[in-house]
């Protein structure tokens, strides 16, 4: 079961309210107020709110129940939509409207994406914005499909030693150990529909990405 997330405006593929009105929905902060707006209401929402005003608030709860959690929660309002996306049962969520913005938070989602008790239930989290699209890949075999709006593909190490091997791609790989500060995986291109991924040791962030 699959939904999508949305934590606020930025950097959104193009028409993505417009075309995505029938998919599941989470609200995370601003986002859930973004949703209303658009004519979507989510299935819940949830953040500390403390990014609109008390008349945004007050807009958002007359549409839905939300989840207030104090500004000085131990989880930032990603952390905790995405947990409630795991505990409703939903296996594939894609985060939108989490780039662009503050560092910090960025790389705070990147952590999320390898949290382990999501890795362990093969729950595919996804952070995608207008020109990328990111996800965890733990040791094991991947087909990946080619697409046309992310054309290129990049394979970041997040733990070491990590051995992959790439099969249908520009720049293939067989049995390649990725040393520490190599970009030798960075910005590769499927040259066929779909292209075969076999990590043997470690874990890489996926990053496809478009111009």
């Amino acid at each position: 079961m699959k939904v999508n997330l949305l934590c606020g405006n930025r950097n959104l593929p193009e028409g993505l309210l417009k075309t995505e009105t029938d998919a599941h929905w989470i609200g995370v902060d601003r986002g859930a107020l973004l949703l209303i707006e658009a004519g979507i209401i989510p299935r819940f929402a949830v953040g500390d709110f403390d990014s609109i005003t008390s008349e945004e608030k007050a807009f958002v709860e007359k549409r839905i129940d939300i989840n207030p959690f104090n500004s000085e929660k131990n989880d930032t309002d990603l952390a905790l939509g995405i947990d409630q996306a795991v505990t409703n049962g939903y296996k594939e969520i894609c985060v939108y409207g989490a780039t662009g913005g503050r560092l910090d938070h960025f790389m705070g989602a990147l952590q999320i994406l390898e949290k382990p008790e999501y890795t362990e239930q093969n729950i595919v989290i996804k952070l995608i914005d207008v020109n990328n699209e990111i996800q965890f890949l733990k040791t094991g075999s991947y087909t990946i499909q080619k697409n046309d709006n992310y054309r290129y593909i990049s394979f970041i190490p997040v733990t070491y030693p990590t051995v992959i091997s790439l099969n249908n791609f520009k720049y293939n790989l067989e049995e390649e150990q990725l040393k520490l500060g190599s970009t030798l995986t960075i910005s590769n291109e499927l040259n066929q529909t779909e292209g075969d991924v076999n990590i043997t040791e470690g874990n890489v962030l996926m990053v496809r990405s478009k111009d």
